[in-house]
């Protein structure tokens, strides 16, 4: 049996507490990737309209911070050096 991948996943659940200090809600993050300390992750949250009660109240993704003109999350592809361009292949 193949095991569900959950990198990148994050599930929050209404916190059942009647203490006014207690969170809204509670949940958990599952890294995608080594996370360093201080670094910025992106994270979308949406509201999960299940009917079941034991479902996340809000499901959503973490992701890695887009650069600028980045789109979609996908990977920008830096530009080769200048000196790799000289050769003599003109394609």
């Amino acid at each position: 049996m193949t095991e569900y991948d959950n990198r990148g996943q994050v599930a929050l659940w209404k916190a059942d507490s009647d203490n006014p200090k207690a969170p809204a809600a509670k949940g958990s993050v599952v890294a995608h990737r080594d996370i360093k300390e201080g670094e910025t992750v992106e994270i979308a949250l949406w509201r999960n309209d299940s009917e079941n009660p034991k479902a996340p109240l809000m499901k959503g993704k973490i992701s890695d911070k887009r650069k600028d003109g980045q789109q979609d999350g996908s990977q920008q592809k830096a530009a080769p050096p200048a000196d790799d361009l000289d050769d003599d292949i003109p394609f």
